[in-house]
């Protein structure tokens, strides 16, 4: 049996996610988790866990800061984490991604509620969702302008909607939630508006991680990896020159982020998040390895995991 901890509860978007990534077995014990913290915290101390799901960008509004910060600190912040020379191994790997189509849905405990009837409304999401909807919420604001509607943010979005359930249950207080419409069909609940993002064909990204040296997914097509590094802050050209391996090994990039260094009294000094195409053949990964050691102050190795074909799509 299979067991895959997610944001919770079920009917999120990271539930998608993990259904999708498991699909190929009717053994899988799907756990939920009220936050992201939470979802790696239960992998790394709970033997009984096999995988971890959790978001990490989203194609409208970029990166879930949340997922970076625990990669980062991982790298940065573990005192007692193995380490060789400059790299740092962590105790998880990443071993698959998963695309899910993001459908965001206005949601109400049922299914005539006339927001305009309220002096004050009370809209519940995840922090991520709110500038995937900008343009609507202003849009509903115009609508019904005697309205006032106040963003209240919520661990996941199908906590979102328990949570007007269960106020409006307990209190007669009538509330709205926005999530995607599996949650609604869980809780019982009606949407009244559907597809409101501002941007259609909006996508999550999430990761699938194990602890290091567990069973691998199988896959023939192992062919990306995700790295962290921290370079010497006052060195001219320091992210050049480590860029610059990449290309001298004919490493193809796909993505570059960063977050802040988060340690010390050094402000200004970031950790920076390199996405490249890994390919067996061909390259002296032994070389570039040791040359991202010799410029990077720490550099750590995700993992490698096939590209998802949804990339493309």
């Amino acid at each position: 049996m299979i067991k895959a901890v997610y944001l919770g509860p079920p009917g999120t978007y990271s539930h998608q996610a993990a259904l999708q990534q498991f699909d190929y077995s009717n053994e899988v014990d799907y756990i939920p988790t009220s936050s992201i913290p939470e979802c790696i915290r239960k992998l790394e101390t709970d033997k009984s866990i096999d995988y971890s799901v959790i978001p990490l960008e989203n194609s409208t509004n970029g990166q879930v800061v949340f997922s970076y910060d625990l990669l980062r600190d991982r790298m940065v912040h573990e005192q007692d984490i193995s380490r060789k020379g400059s790299q740092v191994i962590p105790t998880l790997e990443i071993v698959g991604e998963q695309y899910v189509s993001i459908a965001h849905c206005l949601i109400a405990t049922g299914p005539k509620q006339v927001l305009g009837n309220f002096s004050k409304v009370k809209i519940y999401s995840h922090p991520q969702v709110w500038g995937q909807v900008n343009s609507y919420l202003q849009e509903l604001q115009s609508k019904f302008p005697g309205t006032t509607f106040e963003k209240i943010d919520s661990n996941s979005t199908s906590e979102a909607v328990r949570h007007i359930l269960k106020c409006e249950r307990q209190t007669g207080v009538i509330d709205v939630a926005i999530a995607g419409e599996v949650a609604a069909k869980l809780n019982q609940c009606s949407v009244i508006a559907s597809n409101i993002n501002d941007v259609k064909g909006n996508t999550t990204r999430f990761l699938i991680l194990q602890r290091r040296n567990n069973r691998q997914i199988v896959s023939k097509s192992l062919n990306v990896s995700l790295m962290t590094f921290t370079t010497k802050q006052d060195d001219p050209g320091s992210l050049v020159d480590v860029l610059t391996i990449l290309k001298t090994h004919g490493v193809n990039m796909c993505s570059i982020n960063s977050r802040p260094y988060n340690r010390g009294k050094q402000k200004w000094q970031y950790v920076f998040f390199v996405e490249y195409y890994y390919q067996k053949e061909g390259h002296n990964w032994d070389a570039f390895y040791k040359e991202l050691g010799d410029l990077c102050s720490e550099w750590c190795l995700w993992g490698i995991f096939p590209r998802n074909a949804n990339y493309y799509a």
